[in-house]
């Protein structure tokens, strides 16, 4: 189910018809302000884009991703350790020995000769229960390594839609200012003209003076607000240079949640949320820990096996004769811990500590998942009511403007009832733009929550959104403007 078309954007342009005491329309503002994001020549991105950046700059993403590589070679390293392990051993070594008998009747003597060694050893497990725990432990924690990583990229699949849309909001806040200024400057100017002519008194003419100063002030936060939005962009996706923030078509059907039950959804959120699902593995890796450490108590048992050579020239006293020693052994061989001082034990609670406090993640991740799944429920609930507000608006302030348009067109002098109906209609369609974003935002958030947020999702937002605002259907309210310019 959809969310229903709402009134399509208006075409936001100034079109007066000078009085002839205003003659000097010089110092009139034209209230369509080109922006420097319609006219740059950046180009415009889409969130799959966008998502492709975010993927090889995002720190956050980058380092789960290697996580999971580390986790993974743990496991290796785990089996490994039940494996056969072989090691070659050689040595050549320069000897030389005076050899001194305690008799007087045999002369001292003095050798000089090389000898080299060579061996072969073997070692496999055959009872080392720690290591099969180990194994286990390490295979649920790569488990729980990936599952860190889809709830990483479930978050930076939201984050890159949550941003660029404060990113767009930001973007329609700074024309709406400049559209302040607009109006203000026309009202500073027939003020300035109101007072030389003694129809107005000097508050009136600060007072117009201060609503100009204020617009200013308010574009220059609104600027101010869009860097900051860019530089959130910026640390997601790179360089955000030749970026330029695109447009939500104003017939963008945007799904509907009024269907949709929330206990439904939470039963989602605990069955599909992988951050729960990260912290039970955690739980498991920890049960792993104290059975491992509980081990520890036990003997081990090892088959050894090794073959070696030994070579040298001379015999061990001088005179003897040369020789070569091949030996070769196999055999097993018992590890018992008796006493470690209390080190083993004391390990084993710290195990059972850690495993507890597992289970304490368990819920404080299912609380936050649950309260972050309410959120983005209710706040799309809140959106869309807005939305409709908004929707309402404008078609009031399409009313006014029209009526203003009519009055100045019959002669009478309502330029600045123009000016602020077509603000009017600027702010309600800033508004209505903005509940939209919030609508898609807490759409994408709830998924993400729930676990079930898919790149094809993000693919399917694209075709929200243009590089340049789609043109209208000429409306009664633009055939009389257009009328006035004439």
């Amino acid at each position: 189910m959809y969310i229903s078309r709402v009134l399509s954007l208006q075409k936001i342009i100034l079109i007066i018809k000078p009085a002839t005491s205003f003659n000097k329309i010089r110092h009139w503002r034209m209230m369509l302000v080109i922006s420097p994001f319609l006219c740059s020549t950046a180009h415009a991105e889409t969130l799959s884009s966008l998502l492709d950046m975010a993927r090889i700059n995002e720190p956050a993403y980058l380092s789960a991703k290697a996580a999971v590589q580390a986790a993974r070679a743990r496991t290796d390293q785990a089996l490994g350790g039940l494996l056969p392990q072989i090691n070659v051993t050689a040595s050549v070594n320069f000897n030389k020995r005076n050899y001194i008998t305690r008799s007087t009747e045999v002369p001292p003597a003095q050798d000089k000769y090389d000898s080299d060694s060579e061996q072969i050893s073997l070692t496999q497990p055959i009872w080392k229960r720690p290591s099969y725990i180990g194994l286990q432990q390490a295979e649920t924690a790569a488990f729980q390594a990936e599952q860190q990583l889809a709830n990483t990229e479930q978050e930076l699949l939201a984050k890159v839609v949550s941003v660029w849309l404060d990113l767009l909001a930001a973007r329609d806040q700074v024309l709406f200012t400049q559209r302040q200024i607009a109006v203000a400057q026309h009202r500073w100017e027939e003020a300035k003209r109101g007072f030389e002519l003694n129809y107005i008194g000097r508050p009136e003419l600060e007072e117009a003076g201060s609503k100009q100063d204020q617009a200013m002030a308010e574009e220059v936060s609104a600027e101010t607000d869009l860097n900051l939005k860019r530089a959130a962009l910026e640390q997601i996706v790179g360089n955000v240079d030749q970026i330029t923030p695109t447009f939500m078509r104003a017939d963008a059907e945007l799904a509907d949640l009024s269907s949709e039950k929330l206990n439904a959804v939470l039963e989602n959120v605990e069955s599909g949320n992988h951050n729960i699902l990260a912290a039970i593995q955690a739980h498991e890796a920890a049960s792993h820990e104290v059975r491992k450490q509980q081990a520890g108590h036990q003997p081990t048992l090892d088959l050894v096996a090794s073959y070696g050579k030994n070579s040298q020239p001379v015999g061990g006293f001088p005179g003897q004769a040369g020789y070569d020693i091949m030996l070769g052994t196999v055999g097993l061989q018992l590890n018992m811990p008796i006493y470690s001082g209390g080190t083993q034990t004391a390990k084993v609670d710290e195990a059972v500590a850690q495993k507890e406090k597992a289970r304490f993640d368990i819920d404080a991740a299912r609380n936050l998942s649950i309260l972050s799944a309410k959120q983005a429920w209710y706040g799309w609930y809140s959106a869309y009511s807005k939305a409709r507000a908004a929707g309402q608006a404008i078609k009031a302030a399409n009313s006014a403007l029209l009526a203003a348009a009519v009055a100045s067109r019959n002669g009478l002098k309502f330029e600045t009832a123009v000016l602020e109906a077509q603000q009017k209609l600027s702010e309600a369609q800033r508004d209505y733009s903005k509940s939209r974003y919030d609508q898609v935002v807490n759409f994408v958030k709830l998924k993400s929550v729930m676990g079930i947020l898919l790149n094809e999702d993000i693919a399917a937002l694209d075709s929200l959104f243009v590089e340049m605002p789609a043109g209208v259907s000429v409306s009664e309210t633009d055939k009389v403007l257009t009328e006035l310019v004439e």
